[in-house]
Order: C-alpha cells, then structure tokens, then sequence
C-alpha cells in the first residue's frame, strides 16, 4: 500500500497493519480511519485542531464584540479582547477590524486558518512596534541634504 492510497482514507486494518504509512499521510492532511463496528475517525496532527480552536475563540471573540450592547464602535468594542489595540490610532483600529472580519469570513470560506494568523500577529506587531516609539516616516524630520556630522567616538 502507498502512502498515495491512503492520503485519504484508510481502514482500521490499514492502521494496524501499515501504521507508519497512514501516520505520515496524515502528516500531509486528515485521513479518514473507516470502521466496520463504528463511525469512521479522522487521523490529523494535534497542531492543526489546535489551530481550529484557536480560530473559533477568535471568531467568538469576533461575534460577541459584534454583539455587544452599547453605543462603541466594533473597533473600541474589540479592546476587550486585544488590549493592545489601544497602542493603534482610531483609524488603524478600525482597519484592523475591517481587515480581520474579511480575512476571517475567507478563511472559514476555505477551511483555513493560516492565513488569519498572519494577520492577526503583523497587526499584534504593528501595536508592539507603536508601543515601543515607532515613529512613521512621515512623521520624521528629514534632512535636505548631506550633512557634517561629529564623530561620536570623541
């Protein structure tokens, strides 16, 4: 048996008999373990439920800041769960908003969540960086031309 033809699905039997094999099918994406006595099972590596919860606490934090009572913004209602948006000016607050509600609703389109993540941590950096005294090119004074400047060593 290839690891080919059971990239899928494998039965009980497969799973005694070839272990190795439908382990490292299942490396590569879930693999149905079908049952004479019983509902089949699906074999997937631990990262990858984790993962799913991991989005589904998002998305519930998503829903119930979408759900809150008040007169806040979803943006400002979204502090709750991601205090470090507070480090964001308003308007960057409300596209990280915009943006993660979009980005979620593709990747659940898909049924995945990588790509959420990615976002979800450049935004995180993004907070870090403010709170750490990031200054944005356009708000720096540039100089016109070259300039002397002292050795600092002495």
């Amino acid at each position: 048996m290839s690891a080919e033809a059971i990239s899928r699905t494998a039965t009980s039997s497969d799973l005694s008999r070839n272990p190795g094999q439908v382990f490292r099918a299942a490396d590569q994406g879930p693999v149905t373990i079908t049952r004479r006595d019983g509902e089949p099972l699906t074999l997937l590596p631990s990262r990858t439920v984790e993962r799913e919860h991991e989005a589904l606490r998002l998305a519930s934090h998503l829903v119930a800041a979408s759900l809150a009572p008040g007169e806040e913004s979803f943006a400002t209602r979204l502090l709750g769960p991601f205090p470090w948006l507070g480090f964001l000016p308003g308007e960057q607050r409300e596209a990280f908003a915009a943006e993660i509600v979009e980005v979620a609703r593709a990747c659940a389109a898909i049924s995945s969540f990588d790509r959420l993540f990615i976002v979800l941590a450049e935004w995180k950096a993004t907070a870090e960086a403010v709170a750490a005294g990031y200054t944005h090119d356009d708000d720096l004074d540039w100089l016109d031309g070259p300039g002397t400047v002292e050795d600092p060593r002495g």
